[in-house]
């Protein structure tokens, strides 16, 4: 029997962990993370599983492991392993879910009544590089932000067009999840308050290009809520 390590599931993807045993492909293993895909018959677009270490940043969908990096996972980018049981079986060991976590949220304001087009953040979706093209990042600091404002958000996003990690995270900030800085910028930024220089410094480091592309959605959709109407037209 292989030993196993002990994790947290945050309650956006319990679910496909405890579910059936079924395949998952590695889409990318590193020190401090490894991302999953989960490939059977039943799976969606977006059913993918990050498994992170302690001191790795934590998606708002991640498995968290309480051991530090760096970590050997024992497979790389299309190797298939098992998820399922509350168990990811990987070749050398096994990871236990045996507590769950959860993750933070921005908090919704009050209906806004001032319109916002999604539209050309939605016809960008997919563009940029790596797992979480840049567009993407954009488009989930915008859908943040909005919520934060009361600005309704688009009723459907098109998630099929880019990565499987990023289609996951983009239905996360629909939802008003994202990382804790992310979340706490957010709120600092909307309030006006001093803290949010310092927050921002924090999300920017995000990522090699995520923390930016964050930052410019939140920047954007507070720059269009702050901005006063053309004289003449009704509010």
């Amino acid at each position: 029997m292989l030993p196993t390590i002990p994790a947290a599931a945050s309650p956006l993807t319990h679910d496909l962990v405890a579910g059936p045993c079924r395949p998952a492909v590695v889409l990318a293993a590193f020190p401090t993370a490894l991302y999953l895909a989960l490939s059977d018959e039943g799976a969606t677009h977006t059913d993918v599983l990050s498994v992170v270490t302690s001191d790795a940043l934590v998606l708002p969908t991640a498995v968290r492991l309480a051991e530090p990096s760096p970590r050997d996972w024992g497979v790389a980018p299309g190797d298939v392993v098992i998820v399922g049981g509350d168990e990811i079986s990987l070749p050398a060991h096994g990871i236990r879910i045996v507590r769950s976590w959860r993750p933070r949220r921005v908090s919704t304001a009050s209906p806004n009544a001032t319109p916002f087009d999604w539209q050309p953040l939605l016809a960008d979706l997919g563009r940029g590089e790596g797992l979480t093209p840049r567009a993407d990042d954009v488009l989930c600091g915008a859908l943040l932000a909005a919520r934060a404002l009361g600005i309704a958000l688009p009723g459907e996003i098109p998630v099929g067009r880019t990565t499987s990690l990023s289609a996951s995270l983009i239905l996360a900030a629909h939802a008003g999840y994202a990382v804790s800085s992310v979340v706490d910028h957010v709120t600092h930024a909307v309030a006006g308050s001093t803290d949010a220089g310092p927050s921002r410094e924090l999300v920017l480091a995000i990522g090699h290009t995520s923390g930016a592309g964050l930052l410019e959605g939140i920047d954007q959709v507070l720059l269009h809520a702050n901005s006063p109407l053309p004289e003449g037209i009704p509010s």
